[in-house]
């Protein structure tokens, strides 16, 4: 299922709290003579010094509903936050409203070769302001009923960051939309599945490492964010991915999902796209005056 809005701006302000460390933070291989191998971007479990973690109060995140048990109300319209620096200091770095431009909610996915679902799954495409750049967000929500109560997500992927054999640059990140919400540990680009040892560069996927696990009571992952430079998106065939480790003893499995993914060159259904959300922002316009009337 497949839903597409266009929001307009708005302004939600911050409630006074301590500044907590992070930003967006490159993802490329590492120098040589080691450029096949993954430069890893390394959380750290304490958002006042997690240099991928990005702040945004509750206050400052309008959901597309306030039913906490709804699907909508993972999706969210607008996000306001506040970047920081991690040297302690606590340093305003920037700050930018993430404004939804198109999303996907898949229900009970399921590993490859498995019937019984694991969880819910988001996509997102967000337009940042504060630079003007295409941000894709990830983010799942597991133990809901009829679903595995003991599946694990260690990883989390982004694919179709690569056109054309040239790589698209991109910077990972993470927010925090309820009090449950799990971290984001590791960034890298690589497809690897293994917890240890080096994995290799991979200019076309981006893993985010986490640990999602219901007998752990971690059934939400973070909002997984990813910024590009490119100038459009569309909806690839394998754009989202997941993987479960074998961490707990279960077995080594996952599955790929159609998703959205950045290019360079507009195709004909962004312009449909487009037009859209155009056509939406018109129709919930004047909806507002008809209320206001």
């Amino acid at each position: 299922m497949k839903h597409r809005i266009q929001i307009t701006a708005a302004t939600f302000a911050f409630v006074a709290l301590p500044a907590m460390a992070g930003d967006f933070q490159p993802l490329v291989a590492a120098d040589p003579p080691f450029s096949h191998i993954a430069q890893n971007v390394v959380g750290v479990n304490d958002v006042f010094f997690d240099p991928l973690f990005l702040r945004a109060t509750p206050t400052a995140i309008t959901r597309m509903s306030t039913d906490v048990n709804s699907p909508d109300y993972h999706v969210y319209e607008q996000i306001n936050y506040l970047a920081v620096s991690t040297d302690g200091n606590f340093t305003t770095t920037g700050s930018g409203t993430l404004t939804l431009l198109d999303y996907r909610y898949t229900p009970n996915v399921v590993f490859e070769n498995a019937t019984q679902p694991i969880g819910d799954m988001y996509d997102f495409v967000f337009r940042d302001s504060r630079d003007d750049t295409l941000v894709f967000g990830s983010r799942f929500r597991m133990g809901l009923a009829g679903q595995q109560p003991n599946a694990e997500l260690n990883f989390i992927y982004r694919y179709g960051l690569e056109e054309n054999g040239t790589a698209f640059d991109v910077s990972a990140a993470w927010l925090s939309t309820t009090t449950r919400d799990l971290r984001m540990y590791i960034a890298g680009r690589t497809a690897s599945t293994s917890l240890t040892g080096a994995a290799l560069y991979d200019a076309d996927t981006v893993r985010f490492q986490s640990d999602l696990n219901l007998a752990e009571a971690n059934p939400f992952s973070g909002l997984f964010l990813l910024k590009t430079d490119a100038e459009y998106y569309t909806l690839g065939s394998a754009g989202i991915g997941f993987y479960q480790a074998g961490e707990e003893g279960q077995p080594r499995v996952g599955n790929v999902y159609a998703g959205f993914i950045p290019t360079a060159v507009p195709e004909p259904s962004t312009y449909a796209m487009l037009a859209a959300g155009l056509g939406l922002l018109g129709a919930v316009a004047v909806r507002r005056r008809n209320r206001k009337a």
